[in-house]
């Protein structure tokens, strides 16, 4: 499939998401987390980068990627997230985005080193992926992020 056919497919999927409860979540004061609060600020960035691209030099995603990206994602909503319709949906079809078209982490990034996710160089890495690409039907496979080490953990 070509990439501006799974936006589009994206921006269908995506249309009815209320997305400004995720937006409120920045500066809410009730949501105290400050990883929820990094977690929604990302979230609505992607979102809104969803429909403002415009894919120049269209290329080709593998539609078995795709569809096992999915299925992992069902997967893990299913076993940990108790079926979160909505949530699983929009966590899906952002990860798609994520991953697939914008080549950027499924997490939260920045320059400092000592942050979970972080860029360098143009590179993005991630502490914990090391570990976690191991665990049943991990979403690690699909993320840009290059693995530190054991080393880079601590």
């Amino acid at each position: 499939m070509k990439a501006s056919k799974l936006l589009k497919i994206i921006r269908k999927e995506l249309k009815d998401y209320p997305i400004e409860y995720l937006r409120n979540k920045v500066t809410d004061d009730r949501y105290r987390d400050p990883l929820v609060k990094k977690l929604a600020k990302y979230n609505s960035e992607a979102y809104d980068e969803i429909y403002s691209l415009e894919i120049k030099g269209d290329f080709d995603v593998n539609d078995s990627v795709i569809n096992k990206m999915k299925g992992d994602i069902n997967y893990y909503f299913d076993t940990y997230a108790g079926g979160d319709i909505e949530a699983r949906e929009f966590t899906k079809y952002l990860s798609l985005y994520l991953a697939l078209i914008a080549k950027k982490p499924l997490h939260p990034y920045s320059e400092n080193r000592n942050d979970e996710v972080y860029e360098e160089n143009g590179s993005y890495y991630c502490k914990t992926r090391i570990k976690a690409i191991n665990d049943k039907r991990s979403l690690c496979k699909y993320c840009v992020c290059k693995n530190l080490g054991y080393f880079g953990m601590f």
